[in-house]
Protein backbone atom coordinates (compact mmCIF):
# COMPACT_ATOMS: atom_id res chain seq x y z
CA UNK A 1 0.00 0.00 0.00
CA UNK A 2 2.71 2.45 1.35
CA UNK A 3 4.85 1.58 -1.99
CA UNK A 4 1.58 2.05 -4.54
CA UNK A 5 1.13 5.85 -2.67
CA UNK A 6 4.85 6.14 -3.26
CA UNK A 7 4.54 5.21 -6.79
CA UNK A 8 1.58 7.68 -7.27
CA UNK A 9 2.93 10.75 -6.07
CA UNK A 10 1.81 13.04 -3.57
CA UNK A 11 -1.55 13.27 -5.27
CA UNK A 12 -2.24 9.77 -4.01
CA UNK A 13 -2.16 11.00 -0.24
CA UNK A 14 -5.68 13.49 -0.82
CA UNK A 15 -7.08 10.91 -3.08
CA UNK A 16 -6.41 8.49 -0.02
CA UNK A 17 -8.27 11.23 2.57
CA UNK A 18 -11.15 11.55 0.33
CA UNK A 19 -11.68 7.67 0.17
CA UNK A 20 -11.22 7.42 4.28
CA UNK A 21 -14.10 10.47 4.30
CA UNK A 22 -16.12 9.39 1.64
CA UNK A 23 -16.52 5.73 3.50
CA UNK A 24 -17.06 7.33 7.06
CA UNK A 25 -19.94 9.11 5.54
CA UNK A 26 -21.56 6.38 4.04
CA UNK A 27 -21.12 4.10 7.10
CA UNK A 28 -22.29 6.84 9.37
CA UNK A 29 -25.69 7.78 7.34
CA UNK A 30 -25.95 4.28 6.36
CA UNK A 31 -26.41 3.95 10.56
CA UNK A 32 -28.37 7.08 11.22
CA UNK A 33 -30.92 6.38 8.43
CA UNK A 34 -33.30 3.87 9.78
CA UNK A 35 -36.79 4.43 9.87
CA UNK A 36 -36.77 3.39 13.65
CA UNK A 37 -34.98 6.41 14.09
CA UNK A 38 -37.26 9.21 12.83
CA UNK A 39 -40.35 7.32 13.32
CA UNK A 40 -40.44 4.88 16.30
CA UNK A 41 -43.37 2.55 15.82
CA UNK A 42 -44.15 2.36 19.81
CA UNK A 43 -43.77 6.50 19.66
CA UNK A 44 -46.25 6.56 16.76
CA UNK A 45 -48.77 3.85 18.64
CA UNK A 46 -48.67 6.03 21.67
CA UNK A 47 -49.37 8.98 19.72
CA UNK A 48 -52.24 7.76 17.76
CA UNK A 49 -54.01 6.37 21.14
CA UNK A 50 -53.67 10.05 22.74
CA UNK A 51 -54.86 11.52 19.93
CA UNK A 52 -58.17 9.37 18.98
CA UNK A 53 -58.82 9.73 22.72
CA UNK A 54 -58.66 13.58 22.72
CA UNK A 55 -55.34 13.52 24.89
CA UNK A 56 -53.60 15.96 22.94
CA UNK A 57 -51.68 17.70 26.32
CA UNK A 58 -50.51 13.81 26.87
CA UNK A 59 -49.62 13.80 23.32
CA UNK A 60 -47.18 16.78 23.70
CA UNK A 61 -45.74 15.52 26.90
CA UNK A 62 -44.74 12.21 24.77
CA UNK A 63 -43.12 14.05 22.32
CA UNK A 64 -41.04 16.39 24.71
CA UNK A 65 -40.14 13.55 26.10
CA UNK A 66 -39.03 11.50 22.51
CA UNK A 67 -36.29 12.81 20.76
CA UNK A 68 -37.32 12.14 16.86
CA UNK A 69 -37.75 13.80 13.97
CA UNK A 70 -41.69 12.95 13.65
CA UNK A 71 -41.71 13.41 17.43
CA UNK A 72 -40.74 17.44 16.43
CA UNK A 73 -43.24 17.68 14.14
CA UNK A 74 -45.76 16.75 15.81
CA UNK A 75 -45.39 18.82 18.38
CA UNK A 76 -45.57 21.47 15.64
CA UNK A 77 -48.32 20.50 15.04
CA UNK A 78 -50.15 20.51 18.67
CA UNK A 79 -48.62 23.70 19.41
CA UNK A 80 -50.51 25.21 17.33
CA UNK A 81 -53.79 23.68 17.07
CA UNK A 82 -55.79 27.05 17.59
CA UNK A 83 -54.46 28.10 14.45
CA UNK A 84 -56.70 27.31 11.11
CA UNK A 85 -56.65 23.90 9.66
CA UNK A 86 -55.12 25.61 6.17
CA UNK A 87 -52.03 27.03 8.77
CA UNK A 88 -51.79 24.29 10.33
CA UNK A 89 -51.36 22.24 7.24
CA UNK A 90 -48.78 24.80 6.38
CA UNK A 91 -46.58 24.60 9.24
CA UNK A 92 -46.42 21.16 9.01
CA UNK A 93 -45.34 20.73 5.58
CA UNK A 94 -42.50 23.70 6.98
CA UNK A 95 -41.72 21.41 9.78
CA UNK A 96 -41.29 18.31 7.58
CA UNK A 97 -39.20 20.33 5.05
CA UNK A 98 -36.77 21.21 8.29
CA UNK A 99 -36.43 17.21 8.84
CA UNK A 100 -36.03 16.22 5.21
CA UNK A 101 -33.28 18.91 5.10
CA UNK A 102 -31.26 17.42 7.81
CA UNK A 103 -31.94 13.82 6.28
CA UNK A 104 -29.56 15.49 3.62
CA UNK A 105 -26.62 15.81 5.75
CA UNK A 106 -23.16 15.26 4.22
CA UNK A 107 -25.01 14.22 0.65
CA UNK A 108 -23.14 17.63 -0.65
CA UNK A 109 -19.78 16.10 0.96
CA UNK A 110 -20.31 12.80 -1.46
CA UNK A 111 -21.36 14.53 -4.42
CA UNK A 112 -17.83 16.76 -3.90
CA UNK A 113 -15.88 14.07 -3.26
CA UNK A 114 -17.26 12.07 -6.49
CA UNK A 115 -16.28 15.26 -8.88
CA UNK A 116 -13.07 16.12 -7.32
CA UNK A 117 -11.15 12.40 -6.99
CA UNK A 118 -11.32 12.06 -10.76
CA UNK A 119 -10.14 15.53 -11.49
CA UNK A 120 -7.30 14.85 -8.64
CA UNK A 121 -6.51 11.09 -10.57
CA UNK A 122 -6.04 13.79 -13.69
CA UNK A 123 -3.92 16.10 -12.24
CA UNK A 124 -1.73 13.67 -11.10
CA UNK A 125 -1.57 11.93 -14.92
CA UNK A 126 -0.84 15.32 -15.92
CA UNK A 127 2.22 15.88 -13.39
CA UNK A 128 3.31 12.40 -14.44
CA UNK A 129 3.36 12.69 -18.08
CA UNK A 130 5.18 16.04 -17.52
CA UNK A 131 7.55 14.53 -15.64
CA UNK A 132 8.31 11.67 -18.18
CA UNK A 133 8.56 14.16 -21.17
CA UNK A 134 11.11 15.84 -18.43
CA UNK A 135 12.75 12.93 -18.60
CA UNK A 136 12.95 12.82 -21.83
CA UNK A 137 14.32 15.58 -22.74
CA UNK A 138 17.25 15.33 -20.51
CA UNK A 139 17.69 11.67 -20.91
CA UNK A 140 16.51 10.50 -24.11
CA UNK A 141 14.53 7.64 -24.26
CA UNK A 142 17.45 5.21 -22.99
CA UNK A 143 16.33 5.45 -19.87
CA UNK A 144 13.16 3.08 -19.51
CA UNK A 145 12.86 2.89 -15.58
CA UNK A 146 13.01 6.37 -15.60
CA UNK A 147 10.51 6.90 -18.03
CA UNK A 148 8.47 4.30 -15.99
CA UNK A 149 8.40 6.20 -13.12
CA UNK A 150 6.64 9.19 -14.57
CA UNK A 151 4.09 7.32 -16.66
CA UNK A 152 3.50 4.72 -13.48
CA UNK A 153 2.61 7.99 -11.54
CA UNK A 154 0.27 9.05 -13.99
CA UNK A 155 -1.73 5.69 -14.14
CA UNK A 156 -1.78 4.91 -10.49
CA UNK A 157 -3.00 8.35 -10.09
CA UNK A 158 -5.98 7.96 -12.57
CA UNK A 159 -6.60 4.92 -11.33
CA UNK A 160 -6.84 5.92 -7.70
CA UNK A 161 -8.98 8.93 -8.49
CA UNK A 162 -11.06 6.46 -10.52
CA UNK A 163 -11.57 3.93 -7.43
CA UNK A 164 -12.82 6.45 -4.92
CA UNK A 165 -15.24 8.70 -7.20
CA UNK A 166 -17.28 5.44 -8.39
CA UNK A 167 -17.85 3.73 -5.00
CA UNK A 168 -18.88 7.44 -4.22
CA UNK A 169 -21.11 7.79 -6.30
CA UNK A 170 -22.67 4.54 -5.40
CA UNK A 171 -22.39 5.52 -1.78
CA UNK A 172 -24.39 8.49 -2.60
CA UNK A 173 -27.57 7.20 -4.35
CA UNK A 174 -27.75 4.43 -1.24
CA UNK A 175 -28.23 7.01 1.01
CA UNK A 176 -30.19 9.76 -1.16
CA UNK A 177 -32.50 6.79 -1.93
CA UNK A 178 -32.88 5.53 1.98
CA UNK A 179 -33.45 9.28 2.46
CA UNK A 180 -36.24 9.26 0.55
CA UNK A 181 -37.71 6.67 1.65
CA UNK A 182 -37.66 7.97 5.34
CA UNK A 183 -39.11 11.55 4.47
CA UNK A 184 -42.07 9.38 2.63
CA UNK A 185 -42.47 7.61 5.86
CA UNK A 186 -42.56 11.51 7.95
CA UNK A 187 -45.18 12.53 5.34
CA UNK A 188 -47.27 9.56 5.74
CA UNK A 189 -47.55 9.69 9.49
CA UNK A 190 -47.76 13.60 9.32
CA UNK A 191 -50.69 13.01 7.15
CA UNK A 192 -52.14 10.40 9.98
CA UNK A 193 -51.69 12.98 12.45
CA UNK A 194 -53.35 15.77 11.17
CA UNK A 195 -56.63 13.11 9.76
CA UNK A 196 -56.78 11.84 13.73
CA UNK A 197 -56.67 15.73 14.93
CA UNK A 198 -59.28 17.00 11.82
CA UNK A 199 -61.10 13.87 12.35
CA UNK A 200 -61.36 13.96 16.39
CA UNK A 201 -62.15 17.80 16.12
CA UNK A 202 -64.98 17.45 13.61
CA UNK A 203 -67.19 14.91 15.61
Amino acid sequence: MLEILEKGGVLMYPILLLSIISLAVFLERLVSLRKDRYVPKNFMDKLYVFLQNKSFQDARSLCDMNNCAIGDISKTILDNLDLPISRLMELSEEAGRFQAKKLERFLPTLQTIANIAPLLGLLGTVVGMIKTFVVISQQGVGNAQALAGGISEALLTTAAGLSVAIPTVIFYHIINSRSEKVVYELEGATSNILNLIFKEETK
